[in-house]
This record gives C-alpha cells, sequence and structure tokens, in this order.
C-alpha cells in the first residue's frame, strides 16, 4: 500500500474556458499518493496539459490527462490554468523521450486574471495564474488602441493581484507620439507605466525585455495589435524549441487558440494569449466599481449620499470634479460603460 499525504486548500476570436474539469470528481481536499511530483501547467489545450518538470539539473516536459478524481480548490473556477502549480503521476509506462501523466491535484493560486467566461453560464473563466505582471497591448492605429478595454484590464489585474503595464505597438505609424502620450495620461497618474513600442522596427524593444526579465508576464490584448509579432522578436532564436514542445499538446489547432507559457533566452517567461474583442468583467459589483478608478479616489467619499453610485445624484463629487475638468472625460464615460454591464 502506498503512503499519502493530505492536500488540502484554505480557502479561455475568445480564450475558450478549459474543458479539463468535464466530468471529472473534483474534491477541495483528499488525500494524494507520495510519488507525486510537482510541475506547472505550461499549455491547457481541452483535457491535456503540458505540465513542466524541473530539478536541479534538468527541465522535462510532461503531456497530462486530466481524469479520475482531482484534488482542487477550484471546483468552482476554472479547474487548471496556465501557470497553475500541479501534481502529477508519471505513466510508468511512457517513454522517456515522449513523458506521460495524469494530474491528481492543482494547488491553491497566489494570483490570477480572471473574466467572465463565454457563454450563458455565468462561471469564472481563469486566463493564467501565479504571474507578476499583465501586459496590456494595443496600437496606435490598424487597429486604434481602446481605454475602455484598458479600464477593464487594469481592474481585472487589481482584483487578481497583478500589476498592469500598457504596451502601445506601431509608433511606427505615428509623426507625432506626444498626441498619444497625452491622451494616455491618465493612466500615469494612477501608477500604471505606458510603453510605446515598434515590433516591425524594433524600437522602444529594450523597455519591454526590462519589464519581463526574470519575470512572469500576460501578454494581453486585442486582435491584430502585433502581439505575434512582438512575441517572436523577444523569444529570437528559442521560438522554434518552444513550438515544438508547444505543438506537442496543440492536437491541430491554431497556434494562437490556446494560452501557454514561454521562455524568454534573457530570463523570466511570457505567458501568450491569443487575441480577444473583449473583456468580461468577474467579481466586482456596481457598489464597489468606483474603488478600482483610482483618478476618483480624491472625490468619491464627498458625495452627499453614500452609497453613491455617480451617475445621477444631487451632490455627487465625482460628477461635480468632472464638471470642473477635474477628471478625464473618457474615464468617466468608461465607468459608466463598465457599470450598466455589471450586477447589482
Amino acid at each position: 500500500m502506498k503512503h499519502v499525504k493530505n492536500f488540502s486548500s484554505s480557502k479561455q476570436s475568445p480564450i475558450r474556458q478549459s474543458k479539463a474539469s468535464k466530468g471529472k470528481l473534483v474534491l477541495k481536499e483528499g488525500n494524494i499518493i507520495s510519488d507525486t511530483i510537482d510541475g506547472i501547467a505550461l499549455s491547457v489545450i481541452g483535457n491535456t496539459v503540458l505540465v513542466e518538470i524541473k530539478s536541479e539539473s534538468d527541465t522535462s516536459y510532461v503531456e497530462c490527462s486530466v481524469s479520475g478524481r482531482v484534488v482542487s480548490p477550484h471546483k468552482d473556477s476554472t479547474l487548471i490554468a496556465v501557470g497553475d502549480f500541479v501534481k502529477i503521476l508519471l505513466d510508468k509506462k511512457s517513454d522517456e523521450s515522449d513523458k506521460r501523466g495524469r494530474i491528481v491535484a492543482v494547488d491553491e493560486r497566489i494570483n490570477k486574471l480572471s473574466r467572465r467566461a463565454v457563454g450563458k453560464s455565468v462561471s469564472e473563466h481563469v486566463i493564467a495564474a501565479n504571474f507578476d505582471n499583465l501586459f496590456i497591448l494595443g496600437s496606435t492605429f490598424q487597429p486604434n488602441y481602446n481605454k475602455r478595454f484598458i479600464d477593464r484590464l487594469i481592474i481585472a489585474a487589481e482584483i487578481g493581484g497583478i500589476t498592469p503595464i500598457i504596451g502601445i505597438n506601431k509608433s511606427d505609424l505615428v509623426d507625432d507620439l506626444e498626441v498619444f502620450r497625452e491622451d494616455l495620461y491618465v493612466y500615469a497618474k494612477i501608477d500604471v507605466p505606458v510603453l510605446f513600442f515598434s515590433a516591425l522596427n524594433n524600437t522602444g524593444i529594450d523597455d519591454i525585455i526590462n519589464i519581463t526579465q526574470n519575470k512572469k508576464t500576460l501578454f494581453f490584448g486585442a486582435s491584430g495589435v502585433g502581439k505575434s509579432t512582438l512575441v517572436n522578436l523577444l523569444l529570437g532564436d528559442s521560438v522554434q524549441n518552444i513550438r515544438e514542445i508547444s505543438d506537442r499538446t496543440n492536437k491541430g489547432q491554431h497556434t494562437t487558440s490556446f494560452v501557454r507559457m514561454l521562455d524568454l533566452p534573457y530570463g523570466g517567461q511570457i505567458i501568450d494569449s491569443p487575441g480577444v474583442r473583449e473583456f468580461a468583467m468577474w467579481d466586482i459589483d456596481k457598489l464597489n466599481l468606483a474603488m478600482h478608478f483610482h483618478d476618483f479616489d480624491d472625490y468619491y467619499l464627498n458625495c452627499r449620499y453614500l452609497p453613491c453610485t455617480h451617475t445621477h445624484e444631487p451632490d455627487c463629487a465625482i460628477i461635480k470634479a468632472l464638471e470642473e475638468g477635474e477628471l478625464d472625460p473618457d474615464r468617466y464615460e468608461s465607468y459608466l460603460n463598465i457599470y450598466d454591464t455589471l450586477d447589482d
């Protein structure tokens, strides 16, 4: 009889929600046999997870299934997301050059980026977990960046415990970047850095290297902003080896249809994700929304009526600051846009 140890918790153009939890017995706590191996989920495609296993002398990759009983604190959320720390059992019959295994447990997440799952069901979709920075990607033109999209991601990053950074590509299409700097200055005021660069012309890339070196960074943005060009530029000569590893779990799907973690040649990892068109908020309600607009911080407690929705009430300090030119009109419009999509 094998020895056991207790594993308990304290407490995905869209990225599709993983089907890994479908038909599984998911337990919040339970006994795990002692010969499991710790790893990190690099990609999740359907019921197949590519797991990285590191030792003092070697790094290996194991293609894992998700079947039978899984001990996880994420029963009501995405069962396994890229970046999750997992425990696996190796298939002793698998070849050393093509290791296979089964995930038996998922650890608690340190942080995460979540959104409302695509479709009719009301559930949490965790895009990635256990990383440092969210690099919100946009472009000057073709397509233009969308500040409402940026605002949603900044809020989701704050809720998830992640540092947001804004990157605006295609600076080569602009004669005067100062206009764009002024338009996005509101983010600098709330301590969210804004980087301008051109992946095509290789300008401003050093700034991106500085923020990604020795960090885990999720690259996330709308379709067409040039994310793939940037990722390939940062990966350099290592891109082919990484693709060969990722293709093991691709199963014929398009390579941009799933999230995957990639090692950077200068240290650190990128969590690459497909372009999206929209981002539905998760884990926030109307009452708390204003607290995540930090340019409102000096005003919202001065409203005549508390709680205040900052939409129509008399003597609302937010509306007064807006009328007096102290708040950015686009940010307030973004607040109203998000507010109208949230549950009471």
